[in-house]
């Protein structure tokens, strides 16, 4: 256990935790965010995290992601035509549910997102500050990505952010590690899901 303390009240912040996205066979498997979250064992740990917070009473929240039938798609970037062409993550749809692992329990509320803000949209500012959380412990899926973004969110809205690093992954295994290592920290606490647990 490292030295450190739970400041306010806590929040656990799952971001992204569904079936396209973590769930093989999805047609975003080649983005190699499903054998991340296999091969990595991310999913144990935020169940861990998940009984915990709830044995406090505490707040377990989502947010998955989705994509609009029609949107605007800008000129750069090899994200657009890939969320364009797959098919995936339409509301309505198995693709955006929390995989059954990690599925939320009665009250739990679930945001939906589009495309990499967690809080545009969402009303998910709202819920926290109604619930008077100050630390948020963010978990998911992809560190290079939407977690990452979602980090600096929070950052940005003077959220304490606390992030486990066995409970995120990414399909690119080095900016998981860039991310974790050297951007991050910069925002947030960089630790593990037991250590969090020993602090709540």
């Amino acid at each position: 256990m490292t030295e450190w303390k739970m400041v306010g009240k806590p929040a656990l912040l799952l971001v992204h935790m569904q079936n396209a996205i973590c769930k093989a066979p999805s047609p975003l498997e080649a983005l190699g965010h499903c054998r991340a979250v296999s091969e990595d064992g991310i999913v144990p740990n935020i169940q861990k995290l998940q009984q915990a917070f709830r044995a406090k009473g505490l707040p377990v929240v989502f947010v998955c992601t989705y994509t609009p039938e029609q949107f605007k798609m800008p000129a750069y970037g090899e994200f657009w035509p890939g969320a364009k062409e797959s098919g995936a993550n339409h509301m309505g749809t198995r693709d955006v549910q929390v995989i059954d692992e990690l599925a939320p329990a009665v009250g739990e509320p679930v945001f939906h997102n589009w495309p990499f803000n967690i809080f545009e949209g969402t009303g998910l500012h709202k819920y926290l500050n109604d619930h008077g959380v100050e630390t948020v412990v963010l978990t998911g899926v992809a560190t290079g990505m939407s977690v990452g973004t979602a980090a600096w969110a929070l950052a940005e809205r003077f959220y304490n952010v606390i992030m486990p690093s066995d409970t995120c992954t990414d399909g690119r295994k080095e900016l998981h590690k860039v991310m974790l290592e050297s951007m991050l920290p910069a925002i947030a606490l960089i630790t593990t899901a037991a250590d969090v647990v020993a602090h709540l």
